[in-house]
């Protein structure tokens, strides 16, 4: 800010004191220091100050440091409500002020969920924000609600696109019922009663082969973490941030990876997996809230995977378990998707075998084998029976299986 030094902000200074005078009293021994906001923001409005910084003393005295500190603070905290009378006031009964109080409320749900879902949040707000923000919350009828829903399907819209868009809308409604917000909940409950299509799960699971043909064109190019990355994937039917991570916004403070304010987490590392690489341990990240003990997972049925994980350990066993030889750290999710890409086309496999379809192509396998549905769910470390059904792509030979049972007892 114009007049202040940086230290106000990053305490270069810890001397640097804005805003402090001293009074003399009786005693010229003795003084009185008080912090007061500068003319300006007085005039603006700023009614708090001036302060009595305690305690009285001398200027270079030994209270010098934490009087300084307390100037910088109410320094900050005056810039801070400058700030607030400058920006242009939002509409309390448009959808853009709702929309703002879920991203900044302390209470807000949005603050229960991790970074990385946050992310996806706000770029859905951000959406939200931009085709509806400026309109009143009491104007969204059952039939504009429509109408917005037959605009974008005439710009060509996906199903997915729409039903994510009043998925969101549907969120930052409930929000503003429970914050009794009289049109918000009125919303809420018109979209209750409305149903939005989805778009069809995907039918698309690689086979054994397939994954094995990235993999062993992984071994070809000489990334050989990335072809241990995926065996993993596939043999224990485990999400892809369960294994290679992803870097999330954090504090610089945190203590791990840390690399340009996001931070690694959610990987596999080195202490998941004991000394004689016969099990590895793993707190699955999706279903941490609900699913709190780890799953144990038995190497010694896979001894591939238990040789190159002997091939790759370091000397010290110590950090994440995949690394990308490019940057000497962990995979970020586009260079892990780009990698599959790039050895998909390679290999000349179908573009539609996709690195997010691995687990599904697991859970198919295993079904197609005759894994019971409890079985694939605890295999697939789902919650429920339910998730692990959209896993699985081979419906039609699980029909066919039927009809043949049924045959049979003719």
């Amino acid at each position: 800010m114009i007049g202040f030094k940086p230290a106000l902000w990053d305490g270069s200074d810890p001397l640097y004191a804005p805003g402090i005078k001293w009074n003399v009293g009786k005693n010229p021994e003795i003084q009185y220091p008080q912090w007061n906001p500068p003319a300006k923001y007085k005039k603006a409005g700023y009614a708090y100050g001036p302060v009595k910084l305690d305690p009285p003393g001398r200027k270079d005295d030994e209270h010098q440091p934490a009087r300084a500190l307390r100037c910088r603070e109410l320094t900050k905290e005056m810039l801070r409500w400058f700030e607030e009378q400058e920006k242009p006031k939002v509409d309390p009964s448009t959808w853009k002020y709702l929309i703002a109080r879920y991203q900044t409320d302390e209470f807000s749900p949005i603050h229960e969920v991790k970074a990385n879902s946050r992310a996806g949040y706000i770029e859905r707000l951000r959406l939200l924000e931009d085709v509806i923000g400026h309109t009143k919350i009491s104007t969204m009828t059952y039939e504009s609600i429509k109408k917005l829903q037959n605009a974008m399907k005439q710009k060509g819209r996906s199903v997915a696109y729409i039903h994510r868009f009043f998925s969101t809308l549907r969120m930052i409604a409930k929000y503003g019922k429970a914050l009794q917000i009289q049109p918000a909940r009125e919303v809420s409950e018109t979209l209750s009663a409305m149903k939005f299509q989805m778009s069809p799960a995907r039918q698309v699971a690689p086979t054994r082969e397939q994954v094995y043909t990235i993999i062993h064109a992984a071994d070809a190019s000489g990334l050989k973490a990335f072809a241990l990355g995926i065996m993993i994937q596939y043999e224990f039917a485990l999400r892809a941030v369960d294994v290679r991570g992803h870097w999330l916004q954090t504090d610089e403070q945190e203590g791990g990876i840390v690399l340009d304010g996001t931070r690694w987490q959610d990987g596999l590392t080195w202490d998941m997996i004991d000394n004689d690489l016969t099990r590895m341990e793993k707190l699955i990240s999706k279903t941490r809230k609900s699913l709190t003990e780890p799953y144990i997972f038995d190497l010694t049925g896979t001894p591939e995977i238990q040789a190159r994980l002997k091939e790759q350990r370091p000397k010290d066993a110590v950090g994440p378990v995949i690394i990308n030889p490019r940057s000497g750290l962990p995979y970020t999710v586009h260079a892990w998707g780009k990698t599959w890409s790039r050895l998909r086309k390679r290999t000349g496999l179908p573009s539609e075998i996709r690195m997010m379809d691995v687990r599904a192509g697991a859970v198919t396998e295993a079904k197609s084998l005759g894994a019971d549905p409890y079985m694939l769910r605890d295999a697939a470390q789902h919650k429920d029976v339910m998730t692990t059904s959209r896993y699985s792509r081979a419906r039609s030979d699980a029909a066919n299986n039927v009809v043949k049972l049924r045959q049979s007892r003719s």
